[in-house]
């Protein structure tokens, strides 16, 4: 290349090109430029780019590209925030390099039916309801179309079942018209002939001899393994370990030439890379994205441009570097091609950025989260919240003013520091629709535009939305992500530094975040919102309660200035109005009832009623009927919201309102919910397969998608392929799934749930009438819930023995499902070995099968738990997962192991006590071969194992079986079994039998105390009562557990965890001898000043002269000594 000889300046440059990856996308980026010109000095002393300079046709453009070894949206933001600032002239942005292609074929992965479709093709271009074969070196442009977006920013979430998509906000500012006028262009000049990519290519090569690895890698390089083929060992390469390529491969047509096509549309940007084939193939159709990458969200709301990527690979698990530099170099190609049918004179005709530059660069130089920030972030990001809100509709005109309006209510909205406030109501009075509005209307606070708001919709449809874990992690999310994020989120990085997988998991880790954010006067007005806490997990639920108690008596008794407000919903039961009693009796004004308000309720009702009805206005014949209408829907005397959603469904089929028609309506119109549920459910034309459909839906671990859902419907055992269960198109999926139960299931977002919490308690027998045995003649409680997981087991292990090439692709056809939960449903179904399904579920543990190694390769790519058995046996699998069924039909075999290892040394009797499987732990223990003190590589025994998990009725087992050894302690010293089993079992013989080991064996350290602490503060200060609590302190045994706690005081700082292991043993110890826990923290706070302070010397040598000195100067206080001073105060003077 010639290069220009006039020296340009600053203001010259029109064109800002930005790339990531510096040894292709910024080598191809320049070798595209028609003439390099020389660098230009430093004109904002801020800039921390390297740029290059150019010019392609009429535009000179410069060039930056992320510094090496980062990537993602952050480091995207910062590189164009810099360009703009030095560049002021730029009239818009190309973001040009490498991604991850989403191709697309209808989901016949498995036939050749994509093959055929490609033969028949008479479109080159694809759409999303034909074909879209994106290949490695094709270009995707993003562009927005009438119903997707030109970028997605998502995120992936963390949820038990595997990664889900989630929606981050934001779109890509739009370029101008001008560049979108000349992909116009572009787009109808290749209708009629070739686009000069290979041209352009041709020409990069022989001026640039060494970018010879930008070559066409060849076509038997380009190779689509079906959605199911999994690349395991990195060490290999495709075509020697993912299987025979005629069989794992999607067939293709042959293209006849090698040339890249150009494809337009949306582009998925996270901050992680997609390497997982079935959800690509799952959002790709969701979402309608055909190219995934890491760098466009990063410049989403702010810096115009225009995003070209190259395929570099199928974002799966077979990604290689291979065709990176051919894919950086098409996608710049592409880039070129566009600016030079774009008019030079046009684009300087356009304004400059830089008559926006001062609100861009604010936008883009306010806070910026470092990777560490972004890490942290992304931790606490495991559900859709967003979706669990938006699921609820929105209020009607003038509703909600029974809350809105009440003394109350804006008593705590103007109060300027925390308060509690916690709204009841009976079922289907709209709390959620309420909460929604609260939220999307901004009506928490009188000045909402100074307070951040988060919130968490508590519904019992899945674990992790009626998880507290769940909730505090999307609250904390939320804020962290917030105007706020930049002073808030500086609380949970140490957690973060310490936890990094565990944080968004801990409740304690979690709420001392809330606790220390709460305290921080920077980090402005905040409210939590909780709907529906009575959905919450009863354990988690009682937990949080005084947690939020303590929250508030600390706020009332000691003045602590907080900025945190809860508003909390949930019905009027018992056992949260137990936990709140001692509160609401102190502070009356906590609570708001709806319930007391039933008159304000019924008249913002009717106001809903005659909002509704003038929607049919349509179909009424006559003001008359319209009237009677209003009038016989007012005279229901429980009217709901709820009821009346339910009503105006089954009313709005009728084509013609007059009298007449209302008159015979309000005959057989049910008068309650629960008659409203049976009048559906009787409109079934198909009453069996609707009592199917229903048991798969309420007994789902987690909510179905519509085709998920269909597949369970007509799952039979007798299934062997996709093609036996004649499954249609989507739309009439979900046709079909509405006309089998009518109204009482809603399709949310592609997934099939009940039409309301209510439903699931209309259907299902309750737990006080499970062991009464009756055949229900209505509807309501006629779902068992043994029977509906009995249903999902059979259909789950139907799904996972049936055969392994069964297509996957685009509709997550049930395989991961049951991969996840078979277990689940299989143990909660109470099946019996001489049952048939459960001689298919112990194919399943096979462990040399096929089925098993299939199933279990993706049972273990997003492991719950630490450890999953390798190198196993099928006895070890079966105890592992609790199946006791299976456990019975393999000790029948002959030549069973009973005591075999798997690679950490675990036998089956360790992984069932492990798990708290006391059916299982009873038929191992039964037989004479069992080694009950087997221990693994870690020093774990079977009964080890059970009292650290807590499994209270394992360890009784163990303990009752001759020769079990109570004194074994872990590898690694870090925990006692005989001090853990003092506080499981607290029956008294065993209490003294493993006293006595105690005594006998005496020897903890501090790191083990405090893991006991930790134990000791979940198992008993929340959950098991005064009991226990007093049992404690009867037997001393925190004095004992405290004399083995020594606290290392060094300079200015202590331990926090130490300090905090102290206090809560304390706690135990002084059996109420003071009112509040703040006041025992700040006696045990005044010790360790004491001993840090001027008054050391007198410390060590009056109050405590038996501590513990070293060679340094440096002495231990034992817990003991801790534990007098808070009992006496002897350091008030101090």
């Amino acid at each position: 290349m010639s290069e220009k000889p006039r020296q340009l300046t600053h203001d010259d440059y029109t064109v800002g090109w930005i790339c990531a990856l510096s040894d292709t996308e910024l080598v191809a980026a320049t070798a595209m430029l028609d003439h390099d010109h020389p660098m230009l000095p430093t004109s904002d002393s801020q800039d921390m780019n390297c740029y290059f300079f150019g010019s392609i046709g009429d535009h000179n453009v410069v060039i930056a590209c992320l510094p090496e070894e980062t990537t993602g949206k952050v480091s995207a933001a910062i590189v164009a925030k810099d360009m703009i600032r030095s560049f002021k002239s730029i009239r818009f942005g190309l973001l040009v390099g490498v991604g991850g292609g989403a191709p697309y074929y209808s989901g016949a992965y498995g036939d050749d039916l994509e093959a055929e479709k490609l033969e028949n093709s008479d479109s080159e271009e694809e759409t999303f309801e034909d074909i879209r074969d994106i290949r490695l070196g094709d270009v995707v442009i993003s562009l927005q179309s009438k119903s997707t977006e030109a970028v997605v920013q998502y995120d992936f979430g963390k949820s038990v079942q595997g990664k889900e998509f989630i929606h981050a906000g934001g779109k890509l500012n739009k370029p101008p018209n001008i560049v979108l006028s000349a992909v116009a262009k572009i787009k109808a000049e290749h209708k009629r002939k070739n686009h000069k990519i290979p041209e352009l290519l041709s020409k990069m090569r022989s001026e640039n001899p060494l970018m010879d690895k930008f070559r066409y890698p060849g076509l038997a390089k380009d190779l689509l393994f079906k959605s199911n083929i999994l690349h395991v060992d990195e060490r290999r390469s495709c075509k020697v370990g993912c299987g025979p390529l005629d069989v794992n491969l999607v067939k293709r047509k042959d293209r006849g030439d090698n040339a890249p096509r150009l494809h337009y549309g949306t582009i998925g940007s996270a901050d992680q890379v997609m390497k997982d084939a079935i959800l690509r193939d799952k959002w790709a159709e969701k979402e309608k994205i055909m190219c995934f990458e890491m760098e466009a969200a990063g410049l989403i709301d702010s810096f115009p441009c225009i995003v070209i990527r190259g395929i570099c690979d199928y974002a799966d698990s077979h990604k290689s570097k291979i065709w990176q530099p051919y894919a950086a170099a098409t996608a710049a190609a592409y880039a070129k091609e566009l600016l030079l049918v774009i008019p030079g004179q046009g684009i300087m005709n356009l304004p400059p950025i830089a008559l926006a530059t001062s609100k861009i660069i604010q936008q883009l130089g306010t806070w910026r989260k470092s990777d560490e920030e972004e890490k942290c972030l992304q931790a606490f990001r495991t559900t859709i919240y967003e979706s669990q809100k938006n699921s609820n509709p929105d209020r009607e005109d003038e509703t909600c003013l029974w809350c809105l309006n009440d003394k109350r209510f804006l008593n705590w909205r103007d109060r300027s520091t925390s308060c509690l406030l916690w709204i009841t109501a009976d079922p289907g009075c709209g709390k959620s629709v309420l909460s929604k509005a609260l939220v999307d209307e901004r009506l928490l606070d009188s000045t909402p535009n100074d307070t951040t708001i988060c919130y968490f919709f508590f519904k019992d449809t899945s674990e992790e939305q009626r998880s507290l874990v769940s909730a505090l992690a999307a609250l904390l999310h939320q804020l962290f992500k917030s105007k706020a994020g930049q002073k808030t989120i500086k609380h949970a990085l140490p957690a973060f530094r310490e936890n990094k997988d565990n944080i968004s998991r801990n409740i304690h880790i979690m709420w001392s975040i809330v606790e220390s954010i709460a305290l921080d006067p920077d980090c402005g007005k905040i409210v939590f919102l909780l709907d529906a806490l009575d959905e919450c997990q009863s354990t988690e639920q009682k937990d949080f309660i005084k947690k939020l108690k303590l929250f508030e008596i600390q706020q009332i008794h000691h003045r602590t200035a907080r900025n945190f407000k809860f508003f909390i919903t949930s019905r009027p039961y018992w056992k949260i109005e137990n936990e709140f009693e001692s509160l609401i009796s102190d502070i009356p004004r906590i609570r708001l009832k709806a319930e007391k308000q039933s008159e304000s309720l019924r008249l913002e009702i009717d106001r809903v009623i005659r909002a509704q009805v003038s929607r049919l206005d349509g179909r009424i014949a006559s003001r008359k009927a319209r009237e009677r209408l209003v009038e016989e829907l007012r005279k229901v005397e429980n009217r709901t919201y709820l009821w009346l959603h339910l009503i105006f469904e089954l009313i709005a089929p009728n084509p013609r309102i007059d009298t007449e028609t209302v008159t015979n309506l309000f005959q057989k119109l049910p008068k309650t919910i629960e008659e409203a549920y049976d009048a559906i459910l009787k409109q079934s034309g198909n009453p069996k397969l609707a009592k199917r459909l229903l048991h798969i839906v309420v007994a789902a671990v987690r909510p179905l998608s519509v085709f998920e859902t269909s597949v369970a419907l007509y799952m039979k055992e007798d299934t062997r392929t996709y093609k036996d269960l004649e499954i249609q198109e989507l739309k009439q999926l979900e046709a079909n799934i509405r006309h089998i139960c009518g109204l009482f299931v809603t399709i949310v977002n592609g997934e099939v749930l009940l039409v309301h919490q209510t439903a699931k308690e209309f259907l299902i027998v309750p737990n006080d009438l499970l062991s009464f045995a009756r055949v229900s003649e209505t509807w309501r409680h006629s779902l068992h819930p043994r029977e509906s997981n009995r249903i999902l087991a059979e259909t789950c292990v139907w799904r996972l023995t049936a055969e392994i090439t069964w297509t996957r692709g685009y509709h997550e056809d049930l395989w991961r499902y049951s991969v996840r939960n078979w277990v689940v449903h299989f143990r909660e179904a109470g099946i019996q070995s001489e049952e048939k399904i459960a001689a298919l579920a112990q194919s399943l543990c096979e462990t040399g099968s096929i089925q098993y190694m299939a199933w279990s390769a993706e049972y273990t790519r997003y492991p719950s738990d630490v450890y999953f058995p390798k190198s196993a046996s099928p006895l070890i699998i079966a105890s592992y997962f609790g199946l006791d069924a299976v456990v019975r039909l393999l000790l029948e075999k002959d030549g069973v192991d009973i005591n075999s290892e798997d690679e950490y040394g675990r036998t089956p009797l360790s992984w069932a006590a492990s798990g708290g499987y006391d059916l299982v732990v009873k038929l191992l223990l039964a037989n004479d071969r069992i080694d009950i003190n087997s221990e693994d590589e870690f020093g774990w025994t079977p009964l080890s194992l059970a009292v650290r998990n807590r499994h209270e009725a394992v360890a009784k087992l163990l303990l009752e079986k001759n020769g079990v050894d109570t004194t074994s302690r872990s590898y690694s010293n870090q925990v006692s079994l005989s001090l853990d089993a003092v506080y499981v079992l607290k029956d008294a013989w065993r209490i003294n039998k493993v006293l006595r080991s105690l005594v006998m064996s005496y020897s903890w350290t501090r790191p083990m105390a405090e893991l006991q602490l930790n134990e000791i503060s979940d198992r008993i200060w929340w959950k098991e009562g005064e009991a226990t609590e007093e049992w404690l302190v009867r037997t001393n045994f925190t004095d004992l557990l405290l004399k083995s706690v020594k606290i290392r005081l060094k300079g200015r700082y202590w331990d926090k965890q130490e300090e905090e292991l102290v206090l809560q043993l304390t706690c135990f110890a002084v059996n109420g001898s003071f009112v509040t826990l703040q006041d025992i923290r700040s006696r045990i706070r005044r010790l360790f000043l004491a001993a840090r302070g001027r008054y050391r010397n007198v410390l060590v040598s009056n109050i405590l002269p038996n501590a513990d000195v070293d060679e340094t100067g440096e002495f231990y206080l034992t817990g003991d000594v801790m534990l007098s001073e808070v009992k006496h105060g002897s350091l008030k003077s101090f």
